[in-house]
C-alpha cells in the first residue's frame, strides 16, 4: 500500500504550523535557522550543527596535542571553533576528544590569541576543533 498524496490542505497545515513556530523564535534563532535551511538546499553536510557563523581565513596556526606540537593552517574559523587543515602526517596522531592548545594571530585584529579546545573531528583534510568556551569578545560576525 503507497503513502497518501500530499494534499494542498496537508501541505497548507505543515506551511502553517511552521510559519507558527518561526514567528515565536527570537531574531537571532530565526536568521540562524535561515542560514541553516540555505546550507541544506545547497546539500552540505550536517547543515544545523553550528552555533555560530563560520567566517573563511588562511590562517597559521601552531597547536599543541598530547604534547607534541603540530601547525597547519585555519580554514574557517567561528566563535566557538575552528577547522585546520593539518599535514597528513600529524592525522594519525590526532583523534576525536583530544585536548588542544592553539595559539594564532586573529585575523581582524591582529591579537595574538592562545585558546583552548577539544577536536570534535577529523577528515581527510584536517580537524574540526571546539573552543572549550566561546570567545565572543573578540569574534564579530
Amino acid at each position: 500500500m503507497s503513502p497518501p498524496a500530499a494534499s494542498e490542505d496537508n501541505i497548507s497545515v505543515i506551511t502553517a504550523r511552521l510559519i507558527g513556530i518561526i514567528l515565536k523564535m527570537p531574531l537571532e534563532d530565526r536568521r540562524r535557522l535561515l542560514t541553516e535551511v540555505e546550507r541544506h538546499q545547497d546539500g552540505q553536510k550536517n547543515p544545523i550543527r553550528r552555533k555560530h557563523a563560520r567566517k573563511d581565513h588562511f590562517i597559521q596556526v601552531d597547536y599543541t596535542v598530547n604534547e607534541r606540537l603540530f601547525n597547519g593552517f585555519a580554514i574557517n574559523l567561528s566563535a566557538d571553533g575552528v577547522f585546520i587543515e593539518s599535514p597528513k602526517s600529524a592525522r594519525p596522531m590526532l583523534s576525536p576528544k583530544d585536548q588542544v592548545i592553539l595559539s594564532f594571530d586573529h585575523p581582524e585584529k591582529k591579537e595574538h590569541l592562545k585558546i583552548t579546545g577539544e577536536i570534535a573531528r577529523t577528515d581527510p583534510k584536517g580537524i574540526g576543533i571546539k573552543f572549550d568556551r566561546a570567545i565572543m569578545d573578540w569574534w564579530t560576525v
